[in-house]
């Protein structure tokens, strides 16, 4: 270590840009998301290395969801990053088991795969305490599985210490539950980070070019593989979904616009009620959202209907001039012997504020996601491109994060996931119905046709 001490590294000449806060963080959960060639898999093994030669008593755990994957992928890896920081004849390699070890005080670096937990929770240290681990490629591992993991970084820590997780992964399915619990729910605890190919300082011109070459010809492809930016959720069922055409920014909307709310019920799981209003074309814009979101994907608030309705109520303006309400059907339905349905709680609390209340949905999942793609997929202006007939401001934040996740139902491909977080999708649903909607203009008549309809002609005439 003394050693060490007395070698001069330029930290920013090894590693090089991008990632400063990922550097000096402390926090828990340190999560880096990135694309291609972004470097976040080697500035993490770099990190490692050099944290396990500052803190004399920390060990690591490394691990991928398979044992098999580590020697190619992260063992690999850290000892590139040892070489990198010139520190070679410190650290000892062993294969079999596999780990690295820290030659002047016999810190250890050790790796495990997923598909063995009894030695993930059997983990032992000869010396100090195992105070990080490392997850690569963390789109392969499922929650639950992480959630069993994270147990293994506890105990008591020497003064000066502290517990991390640093998690590696490319963005490829937007339905991940990394993307819940890291991403769409900002907490002290966690660092979570975007990074590109473009800090990258040492990518070769060929990659760059690479690049270069995606970005003109596969859009799509380069906003998650060049930019790191959520990929669409595998077998997506709204595929004409696109943030950039379909989420707008908040607008001050006229109030010549007719306004009307749908709302889809829930109680352990989320409810979700929508307001909209209609321009003058027939266009539709989701301008707000009340979604009882317990804090998990799929989870509910488990709030009375009375209680929702009051939230209605506090969020609904008088001066909106709501023209209806569209409720799930269901919500008719007796749950006992006595006492009100929940549309009947939900409809007397709106009453008695004065409040415009719900009728019952035209059922059916199957014509209320094809209204939806057709409104998606809009209509032809006069200056011949395509254009939506359904938007959702930016705001609606659950909307814009669970429409696009929602994959096919296995039991009916007609329709999306009924097993997924498909609320808000079900209030789309009967907004949708509730709206008929063409996705061509009908062609004007001619005076000939009109007059033969008006004027038809005598079962006598010859």
């Amino acid at each position: 270590m003394s050693a060490m001490r007395r070698r001069e590294i330029s930290l920013s000449d090894v590693v090089g840009g991008g990632y400063e806060e990922f550097w000096r963080t402390c926090v828990r959960y340190a999560v880096l998301k990135g694309s291609r060639a972004s470097k976040k898999s080697t500035t993490a093994a770099l990190k490692i290395i050099t944290r396990m030669m500052q803190y004399p008593l920390a060990n690591t755990l490394v691990v991928r969801k398979t044992a098999s994957t580590l020697k190619d992928s992260c063992f690999a890896q850290l000892r590139w990053a040892i070489h990198r920081l010139g520190v070679d004849k410190y650290w000892k390699y062993r294969v079999s088991p596999l780990e690295l070890e820290y030659i002047p005080t016999g810190q250890k670096i050790l790796f495990r795969g997923m598909d063995d937990s009894m030695k993930i929770t059997s983990i032992t240290v000869p010396r100090g305490i195992l105070c990080w681990a490392w997850l690569e490629e963390a789109y392969e591992c499922d929650e639950e599985g992480f959630k069993y993991l994270d147990e293994s970084l506890r105990g008591e820590l020497p003064e000066g210490y502290y517990f991390q997780w640093i998690i590696t992964f490319n963005p490829w399915d937007s339905s991940s539950w990394l993307k819940a619990r890291f991403f769409d729910a900002p907490h002290d605890n966690v660092l979570a980070m975007t990074t590109t190919y473009k800090c990258n300082e040492w990518l070769s011109p060929e990659s760059l070019a690479m690049f270069e070459e995606m970005r003109k010809t596969d859009p799509e492809r380069y906003r998650v593989a060049g930019l790191g930016d959520w990929g669409l959720a595998a077998g997506q069922f709204f595929k004409s979904w696109r943030s950039d055409l379909h989420v707008i920014e908040p607008f001050e909307i006229p109030g010549t616009w007719m306004r009307f709310r749908s709302m889809d019920w829930g109680s352990t799981h989320p409810y979700a009620c929508l307001w909209w209003a209609v321009d003058y074309d027939g266009n539709m814009y989701c301008y707000r959202e009340l979604y009882g979101w317990g804090g998990k994907p799929n989870v509910g608030t488990e709030e009375t209907a009375k209680q929702v309705g009051e939230r209605i109520i506090k969020l609904e303006k008088r001066d909106e001039d709501v023209m209806y309400g569209v409720l799930d059907s269901a919500c008719w339905a007796k749950t006992g012997v006595t006492g009100p349905t929940i549309a009947e709680e939900l409809n007397d609390v709106l009453f008695s504020h004065r409040l415009v209340t719900f009728g019952k949905c035209s059922k059916g999942r199957v014509e209320g996601a094809n209204a939806f793609k057709q409104r998606l997929i809009g209509r032809k202006g006069k200056d011949g491109k395509r254009k939506p007939a359904i938007y959702f401001f930016a705001s609606c934040i659950h909307s814009i994060r669970t429409i696009p996740m929602l994959g096919y139902d296995k039991h009916n491909p007609e329709t999306y996931d009924t097993t997924a977080e498909d609320h808000i999708m079900d209030a789309v649903a009967y907004a949708c119905l509730s709206r008929p909607w063409s996705p061509e203009e009908p062609e004007p008549e001619k005076p000939r046709d009109r007059w033969r309809r008006e004027h038809k002609p005598s079962v006598w005439t010859v």
